[in-house]
């Protein structure tokens, strides 16, 4: 029996998701919903206050493949600086748009060395798969030579950020807000995840746009076809 993939259909999906949890742990869209009902727009205006915005801000990029290439079209878009991590350094270049019909080029040179980069990034996602031994790219280490005040999302796999490592970050104010759309134990992920005021969370959605099903039935019949041939 063989087995087929489509990884390129869902990267835009994903990216878009990704951009979206930038703006929520900005903005704190995930923790402010869930106390509108108090009604109190005055004491909600304080506590809310200490928003930040995206432009002019650093995203580190950690894996930079399909989807970290979508992502960082998307977020130069916006005006953010992009810095890329990867085992593959070859330059890359992006097509960001700037209007319907008109596009930028912009090269971006990805470096392997994490440590050397990672404490000059104010957001960081991370796009990389499940690692072979099961540890995380993002640990204790990693957490201890951030940016104080950083903001993480992860919508690759569950276990590439150790999870206990990420509250205990939070709690000492290193990470100042994180989003996760994949969990170590899914589908019962740690309830200190889903009631940590600072976490924002959805079920593993990254890929699931109707334009993104789409593209993968179109992948998926090309591929067939390529296999088999057209009966």
């Amino acid at each position: 029996m063989k087995v087929i993939n489509t990884p390129a259909s869902s990267s835009q999906s994903v990216a878009e998701l990704v951009m979206g949890h930038l703006f929520s742990i900005s903005r704190f869209y995930n923790d402010s919903f869930k106390n509108m009902e108090s009604g109190d727009f005055s004491e909600l205006k304080k506590k809310y206050a200490k928003g930040v915005e995206l432009r002019g801000k650093t995203l580190g990029i950690i894996g930079f493949g399909r989807i970290g290439q979508s992502l960082a079209s998307y977020a130069l878009g916006v005006g953010m600086d992009v810095i890329a991590v990867d085992q593959f350094t070859q330059t890359v270049e992006l097509l960001v748009p700037i209007g319907t019909l008109q596009k930028i080029p912009v090269a971006i040179t990805p470096t392997k060395d994490l440590a050397s980069v990672i404490s000059k990034m104010d957001y960081i996602s991370i796009h990389v798969p499940k690692q072979s031994d099961g540890s995380a790219v993002l640990g204790s280490k990693e957490f201890q030579i951030m940016k104080k005040g950083v903001r993480i999302v992860n919508a690759a796999r569950g276990g590439v950020v150790n999870e206990t490592d990420l509250i205990e970050a939070l709690n000492s104010g290193i990470v100042a807000y994180a989003a996760l759309d994949v969990f170590e134990n899914e589908p019962n992920p740690l309830k200190d995840l889903l009631n940590n005021s600072k976490i924002a969370t959805t079920p593993h959605i990254g890929a699931a746009t109707v334009e993104a099903q789409d593209r993968i039935g179109e992948e998926l019949a090309e591929l067939i076809i390529s296999e088999f041939g057209k009966q």
